[in-house]
């Protein structure tokens, strides 16, 4: 099932994403679930090779601008409120507990904290969208960008951050390749039978909605054993709709307890006006999660068999946050979470996310911070963007899944002339006239655009009537939507290049057939050699397949945020070929139907969750993804490797393996963390500022040390300690031995090789990882294994991977003293025995630049159109090829108060520019690195600010000599492995006022190896 909602290209400025947030509140993030075959992103800018590496962004602070914000007040919300104000008790709940907000301390302090936010917003004089109180305090509103600015000011507020659009991410029965169903399966084992998996527990989905009339969500039979809990736990209500949208009214049952639907942004006005699923989107991963038991299922007229959701007895709440076309605000998510939390849910399915990035603590992971500190397991998707480094929601309170097989897929014959080809396709038998797309398309059509079917290429006089092969290139739905609404029979999609067999098995709103390229070639020659060709299909039979593989689509690690210190994703669970609920509008009236992407692998594991919250109330969420984690395997089927294509594929691609539905329940030991954990954490991070004054309070930790199920060390110099703790929650006293792989290249030893523990106690021990032959700056991978074994029988296997980088050397980037004369101390730590070279570039003064700048509007530079205007300035540089080091910078001491400036670096090549650089920032301080030897043009452009403004540019040219103005002593030692060295920096007879700029050149044994870029104002 591919996504209607759409792909979005890559921008090049973080500071245009950044605006365009705050005033469209519309983010470009990608979809995260759905997809079957995405089309390319937009290009970045053309560059020469040389400078890549140079066109990065700047990790900016919010820049206010008139728009939608979340404001979170000072105050901690109910679910992290350990007490402190007085006359008021803590309301965060205790381990193993959820939040009794019945209680006479959290309605007082809930009534507290309104108070608060009504004060807030009397004193600002601001009309909220939504209101927070229970995973946030504060509240949503439309702001203009002075309203934001002075909301930030205030010492009663944590942060105004903008709203962002969010996307969805995202039978075959995979219960029994789960290990849930069967004779021996958990359902039986753990529950008694699958009548009673899940009992207990509330499964809360922000999706797109619910469709309540599917089969796989009608009313469980009563008297339901279970019925005393739910109603002790469930706060929430069912949201039937209005009057004006009868068509989208529901109503609610024993299985479906509740629905809500959110829509402060107006994002809704062409769906239904209520929880009801316009998309598929939601019903697909609620009765994936959560889906009633052996759910009878028909498909196109064809009886299939019967369907299962992972947890049978689990109750389904659903939270319509998405909406089709339009995306998912970021005010209602977290109103959605809010109020989930509130209602009782116990676990949350998020297949919902965006594109990776170096970031990952925005105002909705905070929010489900908080859930997790109330007790609440939440599942998010990895994304659909692999395989690159592009793996969604890392932090790591939220267990990240990733995509991959299972044992079973959907397979027909088509016969076209006196050939027939295996293809991937759930269709029921079938005889269709046949004609290729760019014989179906409008004469003016581009030849390329309508081979793969571009929105508005097909021609309905040519193409009623007729199946039609498409080159693959869009989203199977996208192509099967314009099929259908241009009167074809079906969609015949054939691989642009060789990917190995059809694979890709989707229910849309016409039969989808997926032909592999080398069959499509002969497909394709054969219909354009006939005058009325046709072909036929039979009914789709169900094959077993080896399992499981990692789907093509499933983004991958390394993770890009807290310095690449965690591994994510963190499990694997099936995302291709899912049979699941649907709604019956846009699937040909069928009510199941297979979809793909990491938002179908998500609910997976949160109806695994769901299980295990059911079996053991009393665990914390950390606790049930490190079950899930350390239960995991990394084989296939047949023993060998899981693989990514070709390759084997590594922890970047599933983490710690894929989840195991048997082995979870009982995984021995587990690896817990809290709150305080997950502050540090962040505060470890480059993120930190965004919650500094917790900092303040708690201190940080580096992002390896947090607890967690599984080891990653992106820099390794050497030598490194990590320390985990584990702690037994088996009922019985054990012992445990480590068994260790390590990674290539290294040595792992653990300082206790053998942990005892009592039921419920812990223990902790810390492995010493050393560099031995492993090449710098590749990744390596191992494990650690605790194994418990009784009479030569293994008991309990608790596996973690390790994950490892090593570097050759510890050496600040870059630092910056100030003085006409001084000496400093500059310290590392040596990642190889040998010896260490340090060289000098520079000291080089700046160039300075000036220019008068006035009438600032706060529109985006026109980085493919740059010009001169009245609020920006350019100058062109002609510099060495055997420069050290260009550097443009501007700076806030250099300009009044309140002053933006953002800097973009042209390579001119005769009269063509090409981007090359930028800084855009929310301040003055901006900074672009580039190579010598090319001609540059800078521009820079006064985004805010006082008018007119006389701006100053500094432009340096580090040559690649010693000037005499720098030492560094010794310029040679001797150092060792994981060993400390010290050098002695001394300058002089620098000229005032002047901004100076040196390298500190690094070898290794006479080889490059590191720099440090010096920064001396006088």
């Amino acid at each position: 099932m591919g996504s209607p909602y759409p792909q979005h290209p890559r921008r090049a400025s973080r500071r245009a994403r950044t605006r365009a947030a705050a005033a469209a509140a519309v983010v470009p993030l990608v979809v995260a679930g759905l997809t079957a075959a995405a089309g390319p992103a937009a290009a970045e800018p053309s560059l020469p090779e040389v400078f890549p590496e140079y066109l990065k962004e700047t990790a900016a602070p919010v820049e206010y601008t008139d728009g939608v914000y979340v404001v979170q007040l000072a105050a901690d919300p109910i679910a992290t409120y350990d007490g402190g104000v007085s006359g008021l008790d803590a309301t965060t709940p205790a381990e193993g507990e959820t939040i009794d907000f019945g209680a006479a301390a959290v309605e007082e302090y809930g009534d507290f904290l309104a108070g608060e936010r009504a004060d807030v917003i009397d004193e600002y004089d601001v009309d909220a969208l939504v209101e927070y109180d229970t995973v946030l305090n504060g509240f949503a509103a439309e702001l203009t960008a002075a309203e934001a600015e002075a909301l930030a000011a205030s010492d009663k507020v944590l942060s105004v951050l903008p709203d962002v659009i969010y996307q969805p991410t995202g039978a075959v029965d995979t219960t029994g390749f789960m290990d849930l169903s069967g004779r021996d399966g958990a359902w039986k084992e753990e529950f008694g039978s699958a009548e009673h998996a899940g009992e207990g527990v509330i499964v809360g989905v922000l999706d797109s909605g619910i469709w309540p009339e599917n089969p796989a969500l009608a009313p469980l039979s009563e008297p339901r054993p279970d019925q005393d809990v739910i109603d002790a736990k469930w706060n929430g209500e069912c949201e039937t709709g209005t009057d004006d949208d009868p068509a989208g009214n529901i109503e609610c049952n024993n299985k479906l307890i509740g629905a809500r639907w959110y829509d402060s942004r107006g994002l809704g006005a062409d769906s239904y006006a209520s929880p009801r699923d316009a998309d598929g989107h939601g019903t697909h991963t609620a009765t994936t999660a959560a889906g009633n038991y052996k759910t009878r299922v028909e498909i196109d007229g064809e009886k299939i068999g019967t369907f299962s959701g992972l947890a049978p007895a689990a109750r389904i709440a659903a939270y319509k946050v998405c909406w089709p076309d339009a995306g998912c605000a970021g005010a209602d998510i977290n109103k959605a979470i809010d109020d989930a939390v509130k209602n009782g849910v116990d676990v949350i399915n998020f297949s919902v996310g965006s594109t990776g990035t170096a970031e990952f603590l925005d105002t909705t992971s905070w929010a489900f911070r908080a859930a997790a500190q109330a007790g609440v397991f939440v599942a998010a998707s990895a994304g659909n963007d692999g395989p690159t480094s592009t793996v969604d929601h890392q932090e790591p309170w939220v267990t990240t899944v990733a995509a991959s097989s299972h044992d079973q897929t959907f397979r027909t014959e088509l016969e076209f002339g006196r050939s027939d080809i295996e293809v991937a396709a759930l269709v029921g038998e079938a005889e269709w006239p046949v004609k290729l797309a760019v014989d179906a398309a409008y004469d003016d059509a581009d030849p390329a655009a309508a081979a793969t079917c571009n929105a508005g290429t097909l021609d309905p006089a040519k193409s009623e009537g007729y199946a039609i092969v498409c080159v693959r290139g869009n989203t199977f739905a996208a192509n099967a939507d314009q099929v259908f609404d241009v009167g074809g029979l079906a969609l015949i999609v054939v691989d642009q290049y060789e990917r190995g067999p059809a694979s890709v098995v989707t229910s849309q709103s016409v039969p989808v057939v997926h032909v592999s390229y080398s069959d499509g070639q002969d497909l394709t020659a054969w219909i354009a050699s006939k005058s009325r060709p046709k072909v036929e299909v039979e009914t789709s039979e169900l094959e077993d397949q080896n399992a499981p593989f990692m789907a093509a689509f499933s983004s991958n690690g390394p993770a890009l945020a807290a310095g690449q210190n965690l591994l994510k994703p963190d499990v694997t669970a099936p995302g291709l070929e899912v049979l699941a609920g649907i709604t019956p509008d846009n699937h040909a009236g069928n009510d199941f139907a297979t979809a793909q992407g990491t938002s179908m692998a998500s609910p997976h594991i949160a109806g695994l969750a769901a299980l295990l919250v059911s079996a053991h109330p009393d665990w914390s969420p950390m606790a049930v993804k490190s079950a899930l984690m350390t239960t995991s395997y990394q084989t296939d089927q047949d023993g060998d490797a899981i693989q990514r294509g070709t390759e084997d594929a590594t922890p970047f691609d599933f983490g710690a393996g894929h989840a195991d539905g048997a082995e979870m329940f009982d995984p021995g030991l587990v690896y817990d963390s809290d709150v305080v954990d997950w502050v540090q954490y962040v505060c470890g991070t480059d993120e930190a500022y965004k919650i500094q004054s917790l900092c303040n309070s708690y201190g940080s930790i580096d992002p390896s040390q947090l607890n967690y199920p599984s080891v990653t060390v992106a820099e390794l110099t050497g030598v490194y300690e990590v320390t985990r703790t584990v702690t037994n929650v088996s009922d019985k006293k054990s012992t445990y031995n480590a068994e260790i792989t390590a990674p290539a290249g290294f040595d792992v030893e653990v300082d206790n090789s053998r942990l005892t523990l009592e039921p419920g106690a812990s223990a902790s021990y810390t492995l010493t990882i050393t560099r031995t032959d492993a090449a710098f700056d590749e990744w390596s991978f191992g494990d650690i294994t605790w194994v418990e074994k009784k009479r030569h029988r293994t008991i309990h296997e608790v596996y973690s991977p390790i994950v490892v980088r090593p570097s050759q050397l510890s050496a600040a980037d870059e630092v910056t003293f100030s003085g006409a004369s001084g000496s400093e101390e500059l310290t590392g730590v040596s990642g190889f025995d040998g010896t260490l070279g340090v060289s000098v570039s520079g000291l080089a003064a700046s160039e300075v630049s000036t220019a008068a700048l006035s009438d600032p509007d706060g529109s985006s530079f026109p980085t493919d159109t740059p010009a001169e205007n009245s609020h920006v300035a350019s100058f062109e540089f002609t510099t060495p090829a055997d420069a050290a080091q260009v550097r443009f910078s501007t700076f806030d001491d250099d300009h009044p108060a309140g002053t933006d400036l953002d800097v973009f670096v042209y390579l001119k090549e005769g009269d063509e520019l090409t981007l090359v650089g930028l800084s855009a920032t929310g301040s003055s301080n901006e900074t672009v690195d580039l190579p010598g030897g090319y001609t540059f043009v800078v521009f820079v452009d006064e985004y805010a600010g006082p008018s007119p403004l006389d701006v100053v540019l500094h432009a340096w040219t580090v040559p690649a000599s010693d000037e005499g103005n720098l030492s560094v002593t010794p310029a040679e030692q001797a150092v060792t492995l994981a060993g400390e060295y010290s050098l002695a920096l001394s300058w002089s007879d620098l000229e005032a006022d002047s901004r100076y700029l040196g390298i500190l050149g690094y070898t290794a044994d006479g080889e490059a190896v590191s720099s440090t870029t010096v920064n001396i104002a006088t």
